[in-house]
């Protein structure tokens, strides 16, 4: 049961990546994200400037006005190395990211952090909290030192 619990955190890390990002023209998959999100769901930014927590309405929101002014016309985040702790029902996972226009974009928009708290809800894995912190002027983030350590995982 562990062992399966393990393998498809992968699977909801992947679906996460690909509700927030979408193509030119399109926007979030925001149906699909209330199924990978759990309802209470918080997700953080931390800016410079500050610290700015949502629910998953609130996010949509944010997120649409920045579509309607032009900030991002299309956005694609995906994950470049990864370092989970399971222990039962929890998991927390770091996750490096690289934001671009589009997948096969060589150059990138952001690097960064995203801090991923799931819980294991009637047989699959569901994000109850996602804090993301972006490193300065997209510098590359340190994988080796950042997750030297892979994977770990504990059982009850």
């Amino acid at each position: 049961m562990f062992d399966e619990r393990l393998a498809l955190l992968g699977g909801a890390l992947d679906a996460m990546y690909e509700v927030i990002s979408f193509s030119e023209g399109s926007e979030p998959d925001w149906e699909r994200m209330a199924h990978v999100f759990l309802p209470d769901a918080r997700l953080t930014r931390i800016t410079p400037e500050a610290v700015d927590s949502y629910d998953l309405a609130s996010f949509r929101t944010m997120a649409s006005e920045m579509l309607e002014k032009g900030v991002y016309t299309a956005f694609h985040e995906a994950e470049v190395a990864r370092k989970a702790d399971v222990c039962g029902a929890v998991a927390h996972v770091l996750s490096a990211y690289e934001t671009k226009t589009r997948p096969g974009a060589t150059t990138c928009l952001s690097r960064g952090v995203n801090s991923v708290q799931l819980l294991w809800d009637r047989g699959r894995w569901r994000v109850l909290s996602l804090f993301w912190d972006e490193t300065p002027d997209g510098q590359k983030v340190d994988v080796a030192a950042t997750f030297a350590n892979g994977v770990r995982h504990g059982q009850r």
